[in-house]
């Protein structure tokens, strides 16, 4: 059985969970007798491997690079032309003069819209598919939709499933709310988020959901569904105790320090990390320390609002292999999501030994089914109760004992074991009778 795993939106620089995944799938998969490849444009979390189809690079292109030079761009059709030249390289975009070009509600219809109609499937790309003769192909983003329409024509007896990372299947004001612009104009002739949606779904043979809520809000479109829990998306592996010393004296971080974090994509829309900057700057003590792991388009706003504030460190981006210094510095790992699918970083987190404090908009049924009155939530909107539920925290000897178990057994029940099991059972099966 032979799996393409495909990741199209990493032609934006995406850096989001889907392309952890269909990283982490790649290389996983292969331990349970799967024959994976890739296709797509390479993010940091694909090395170099004969069995990645790699379409290009996550890099600034020369062309920036050159308009840069120049000074500022004398039009935003220039910019829109240069954009599109360098192969929609977003991180580019974020370094250039236009800044804030993908910000605007209009650049990014504008730039779905054209998207869509862009002929991503290549001669090079149509004879790698052929000479592979996949099996099934896996989707990991809705901007793989053009793509895989051609690959489909090409590949008469492979079967497509798509992995329910973007919430596609989510609750929106509408056709217009900026987290759904790529599906309702990515995928084609505009037609309303409705029929988007049947589109994009009823296209697939088969849909893996995150959570029981994705599962019942997919079969209105496809009705062959699995359900499959995000794990943790990095190497299994603990921090030395000498190592992390260090890495705490890096950032002038004490023994006594109460230490927050916040680890995931900067984007507002989603992530409401101004609720928690918001609450912690309400937190008066000097001990108390914010840490912010992450990039995105939300990024300036939240330096604006943490102002000189010496107590709140923003990271940017880092590597992979740091994550695990982060994660085991930070004590209480607070996820302030409008919403969630099922998210990896709580897991991440949770793994290496920090207590959670979650939105309750960002906990899925499944989470609150299995763990009930255990979770520590609040709500996302109420920056009040959330500085109060930090504080709470560490004054609480009680509460943090009890928070610490309950990571303990998320981590256990939500294991990057369990997690590649399931996807080698679901796509063996789905191999021999079509259904998930």
């Amino acid at each position: 059985m032979r799996v393409v795993i495909v990741d199209a939106g990493s032609r934006l620089g995406g850096v989001g969970g889907g392309a952890r995944v269909a990283a982490n799938l790649f290389y996983e998969l292969r331990k349970f007798g799967v024959d994976t490849y890739y296709l797509g444009y390479r993010p940091e979390y694909i090395k170099h491997d004969g069995k990645a189809l790699v379409l290009g690079m996550e890099t600034e292109s020369k062309l920036f690079k050159e308009a840069e030079k120049k000074g500022t761009m004398k039009s935003l059709a220039e910019a829109w032309s240069i954009y599109f030249n360098a192969g929609g390289d977003k991180r580019a975009v974020e370094k250039s003069a236009f800044r804030g070009l993908m910000e605007s509600r209009p650049i990014r219809l504008l730039y779905y819209s054209r998207y869509s109609m862009l002929n991503l499937y290549t001669d090079k790309i149509k004879g790698l598919v052929k000479r592979v003769k996949p099996d099934i192909v896996l989707s990991n983003s809705i901007l793989d939709y053009i793509l895989l329409t051609k690959m489909k024509e090409d590949l008469k007896s492979a079967k497509f499933i798509y992995i329910e990372h973007a919430n596609v299947s989510g609750e929106y004001k509408g056709a217009l709310d900026y987290n759904i612009i790529p599906l309702t104009f990515g995928t084609g002739r505009y037609a309303g988020l409705e029929k988007a949606r049947k589109r994009f779904l009823s296209f697939f043979d088969g849909v893996v959901a995150l959570n029981n809520e994705q599962r019942k809000s997919v079969m209105r479109y496809n009705d062959n569904v699995a359900v499959i829990h995000s794990s943790i998306l990095i190497k299994d592996r603990r921090v030395e105790v000498k190592k992390l010393q260090r890495f705490r004296s890096r950032y002038g971080i004490g023994k006594d320090a109460k230490v927050i974090m916040y680890l995931g994509r900067l984007s507002e829309a989603q992530k409401n990390v101004s609720t928690l900057i918001e609450a912690f700057k309400g937190i008066k003590e000097k001990e108390y320390k914010l840490i912010i792991v992450g990039e995105g388009r939300s990024m300036p706003m939240y330096q604006r609002m943490a102002g000189d504030d010496p107590r709140i460190l923003m990271t940017g981006r880092i590597g992979e292999a740091e994550l695990p210094y982060y994660y085991s510095l930070g004590q209480l790992y607070v996820l302030p999501s409008i919403w969630e699918s099922f998210n990896a970083t709580m897991i991440e987190a949770a793994y290496f030994g920090e207590a959670l404090l979650l939105s309750d908009k960002g906990v899925s049924e499944d989470l609150k089914e299995k763990f009930g009155s255990r979770l520590y939530t609040f709500d996302p909107t109420d920056a009040e109760e959330l500085r109060q539920k930090m504080q709470r925290y560490f004054a609480d000897k009680k509460l943090q004992s009890s928070l610490k178990k309950l990571s303990r057994d998320i981590a256990e029940e939500y294991s990057k074991e369990k997690q590649i099991r399931a996807y080698a059972r679901a796509l063996k099966r789905f191999y021999k009778t079509g259904k998930l």
